[in-house]
Parts: structure tokens; sequence; C-alpha cells
């Protein structure tokens, strides 16, 4: 899927899906649901959100987050997050969402905790 909002890799199996832009609000917030929503519909096991370009998101971009890791428990799947900035990493902090999935710092980090190189941290 080609897009400017999201990037699309496989690494070890892993899909890898950055971010590019730095704000997501309104139609950023908007083009991010339904491409999420398009590629978590390719039926992937292995994904990986890459945030580490996102400064700041608001409420819809991250029902995203959450609805995205929703969906592949639901087809059992497996899920992390990366590359939270300062403060995406507080508000995943204050509204406990790092307890809901893995979080860590970079995207080798996420596909070596995917892969099994690496163990998903018990909650």
């Amino acid at each position: 899927m080609a897009s400017t909002l999201l990037t699309l890799e496989t690494r070890k199996g892993v899909t890898l899906i950055r971010v590019n832009e730095k704000k997501l609000f309104q139609r950023a917030a908007q083009t991010f649901r339904s491409e999420m929503l398009g590629l978590l519909d390719q039926g992937f096991k292995l994904l990986v959100l890459d945030l580490t370009n996102v400064a700041v998101m608001n409420s819809s971009a991250l029902g995203v987050v959450i609805l995205s890791y929703d969906r592949m428990c639901k087809e059992d799947g497996k899920f992390a997050l990366c590359g939270l900035s300062p403060i995406l990493e507080e508000v995943f902090v204050r509204m406990h969402l790092n307890e809901l999935f893995p979080v860590v710092k970079t995207a080798e980090e996420g596909i070596s905790l995917l892969t099994g190189a690496k163990n998903i941290p018990a909650k």
C-alpha cells in the first residue's frame, strides 16, 4: 500500500509499520485510522507499530493504536509498539496502556520481542 502517512516493511517475518506524521490530529488521525484498518485486513500475525516520528496524537489516533492491538489479539497475532516520544510515553503510562501491550524503545527491540529473541515481559 503506497502511503505518505505509513511506511510498511517486513523484517524477519514481522510487519513494521512506521507512522510518518509528526502530529496525528484531525485529518491525519482519520487517514491513520483508515490506512491502519486496511493494513490489518491483510491478516498480519506479527506487527510492530513505530511511532518514532510522532510527537503528539489526539484521542482518535490513540484509539487506532488500541483498536490495532485488539484486532491483532482477536486474530491470534502479536503486537508491539515502539518509538514513543517522552510526551506520548507519559500518556501511555498514565492511561496504563503500557500494561495492555508491549512498548519498547526501538523497532529492532519490537522485532526481537515478537520473534522470540527477547521475552515479552509478564503483565
